[in-house]
């Protein structure tokens, strides 16, 4: 028990800092398209805590199993560098019973990935998606900023606007640009103007005391119209993770469907659990090292097969969806060449080592 109490310790202080590391540069890459949503103008700045902490949750689902992966393999080859683990071996401590601690280390945060993977994500990427479109069609003028041209749901267009009320409900000195059907365009100028939502939902830029100019590119055409008041209709935008619905969709919902890409959907959310469980076991055997051996060969040998299988798990959901691949095999396939990968690695680490060691006795 002293001995287990001692490698849970090292493993789960090494875990937690994997996590935090991992947790920040994936947090960084979110935070870009995140930003790039309230930029577009599809996500008011109101919104963007709540969708940080949304997407903090699927992020956790990838980082946990290479979390638990590099922190069992960082901290038992650090023993076998300082002759820590020789020692252990030495007073009757077996592989297996390192690898048993190692599997009741993972068992707990490999439950906790499948509740994430299967009833915690879908839901949030539901809430998340909501919030998304919600804001990406009621953001009115808190989108826009003073001073700078940006695109705008105009079927094509820019917007510039020379200052914003501190309400941010009017704005002054407007120009915008909106391309038109047959290579036509439109250029309006006007003083002022504020944003208004329709009973119905449908949303305008009310324009007022401008010029609108309307032209056929290549032609002489031109009409050239002074207004009092004008209203450009925006058009309904849709969120980025739009074409992404079926990540939202209830696990439930996805076992009673024939459809291939919920099909594919489910085997993905299962995929993260046995990902981390034999990872986890992997990990034992690769962190085997000699003090004089150096210990990020073993770190570098296994972010490739962490690599390699994760990319496995993806082409495996493509040619599910495509119908490439019959969903009953799912994603089975892929965990079972990591079984035997494994396999190979333990019987490497004691059976072949044995065996040789009986054929040379006799």
């Amino acid at each position: 028990m002293i001995i287990a109490r001692y490698i849970l310790k090292n493993v789960t202080q090494t875990f937690l800092g994997v996590v935090l590391v991992l947790m920040l540069v994936a947090q960084s890459g979110s935070l870009v398209t995140i930003f790039n949503e309230v930029t577009a103008g599809r996500m008011g700045a109101d919104s963007v805590m709540v969708v940080i902490g949304l997407s903090s949750l699927n992020l956790l689902v990838i980082v946990l199993p290479l979390s638990i992966f590099l922190s069992v393999l960082i901290t038992l080859s650090r023993f076998y560098q300082n002759s820590e683990m020789y020692a252990m071996l030495a007073s009757g401590i077996s592989p297996a019973y390192i690898l048993k601690i190692i599997m009741l280390f993972a068992i707990i945060p490999a439950l906790a990935i499948g509740i994430l993977s299967l009833q915690v994500i879908p839901w949030s990427n539901a809430l998340q998606m909501s919030i998304l479109d919600r804001a990406a069609n009621s953001a009115g003028l808190k989108g826009m900023q003073e001073g700078r041209f940006r695109e705008v749901a105009l079927g094509g267009g820019v917007i510039y606007i020379e200052s914003i009320n501190p309400e941010r409900t009017r704005m002054q000195g407007v120009f915008m640009q909106q391309r038109l059907k047959n290579n036509s365009e439109m250029i309006i100028r006007a003083n002022s103007g504020r944003y208004q939502v329709t009973p119905n939902g449908d949303r305008f830029l009310l324009l007022e005391d401008g010029v609108r100019y309307q032209r056929t590119r290549g032609k002489l055409d031109e009409a050239i119209i002074h207004f009092q008041q004008h209203g450009v209709r925006l058009k309904k935008q849709q969120s980025a993770s739009f074409n992404r619905k079926y990540t939202a969709v209830p696990t439930a919902q996805l076992l009673k469907s024939s459809s291939r890409l919920y099909k594919a959907e489910f085997h993905s959310r299962l995929a993260p659990v046995f990902l981390t469980l034999l990872l986890a076991a992997m990990a034992v055997p690769l962190s085997q090292t000699t003090p004089r051996q150096g210990r990020y060969l073993r770190l570098g040998i296994g972010l490739v097969i962490y690599v390699v299988f994760t990319n496995l798990n993806s082409m495996g959901f493509s040619w599910i969806s495509s119908g490439k691949m019959p969903p009953i095999l799912g994603l089975w396939w892929a965990h079972g060449l990591m079984f035997l990968l494994l396999l190979f690695l333990l019987a490497q680490q004691t059976g072949f080592r044995y065996l040789l060691r009986k054929k040379d006795d006799s």
